[in-house]
């Protein structure tokens, strides 16, 4: 058997297990052949329901206003603390539900004013050159012409992170597989606080930090 995904057991690969095993290939190896995930945490979980909120925010009939923005990502959030088995300090839970809130007050303002996309969590499948099997995995928000990937931070930073541009790139390339045509990518950070950086002719048009574009 020439096939080394074959041989054990890989069916597809994503933008996450890509990016393990060039940050660490032992990682990478238990990922992949062993199954083994690292620990999730409140951080994780607060991605989660900020991307769920945000999502439905952007849904063609939806009508939330901020405060009913902010309940849907606060529940959400605690449904995803109390249905997962692992444990986490209190303290760690508490910091993470404030910290949702607040990015959600700090985005609901730009992101209520983005179009309908195409879909939410649309799929991807991407053929690479001489690798036997696909990449898959799901873009956060599909436009005709651009696609968003979604992450959320409790500070701000500097610029897109390589991970980050290395993910909306891959379902860039796999849009451009599809269709034919390169799509715009964005890489959009939700943050807790505001951070403003100049755009545009002469820094007359502004936009919050979590709209870096990859």
């Amino acid at each position: 058997m020439t096939d080394p995904f074959a041989r054990f057991g890989v069916s597809h690969l994503s933008a996450t297990s890509m990016l393990q095993f060039r940050a660490d290939p032992a990682l990478g190896v238990l990922y992949l052949i062993y199954k083994i995930r690292e620990a999730g945490s409140p951080a994780m979980h607060r991605g989660s329901a900020l991307d769920h909120t945000i999502g439905e925010m952007l849904e063609a009939d939806a009508a939330l206003d901020q405060e009913g923005a902010r309940a849907m990502a606060a529940a959400h959030y605690d449904d995803l603390i109390e249905k997962t088995d692992e444990k986490y300090r209190p303290s760690d839970i508490k910091r993470e539900r404030e910290v949702v809130c607040r990015c959600l007050d700090e985005c609901y303002p730009i992101v209520s004013d983005w179009d309908t996309p195409l879909a939410y969590q649309h799929p991807i499948r991407l053929s690479l050159q001489g690798i036997e099997i696909p990449v898959i995995g799901f873009i956060d928000l599909r436009y005709p012409d651009v696609v968003r990937e979604l992450k959320s931070s409790a500070r701000p930073r500097a610029g897109i992170v390589d991970d980050h541009a290395f993910q909306v790139a891959t379902y860039a390339m796999a849009i451009r597989q599809e269709s034919g045509a390169w799509p715009q990518a964005f890489g959009d950070e939700v943050v807790s606080t505001e951070e403003r950086q100049a755009l545009g002719t002469g820094g007359r048009r502004y936009r919050r930090q979590y709209s870096c574009a990859a």
